[in-house]
């Protein structure tokens, strides 16, 4: 027998606010998803780390550039995309 997939995703809705309404820190409950993220420059310290091509004392700066990088390289993307969907009818 199949779940209703409206009820199944209301129950899941329910669950994540009462787990979020008995979390005290928010902060520290989402940091580890924060830091393992691309928006975050710990991600990119670990990436250049991990790479090992700089000495570390330029990790940091590195980690810099390279989120500097990736922002602009989305933002070029997403001018691309935006100039492609200008030109379909």
């Amino acid at each position: 027998m199949t779940a209703d997939p409206h009820r199944l995703t209301a129950v899941r809705q329910i669950a994540a606010d009462i787990s979020w309404a008995r979390t005290p820190n928010r902060s520290e409950r989402t940091a580890p998803g924060h830091r393992a993220s691309p928006m975050s420059l710990d991600y990119w310290i670990a990436d250049v780390r991990a790479k090992g091509i700089v000495r570390e004392e330029d990790v940091e700066a590195a980690a810099r550039n390279a989120h500097r990088a990736w922002q602009r390289q989305n933002s070029l993307r997403a001018a691309d995309a935006r100039r492609r969907r200008r030109r379909q009818p």
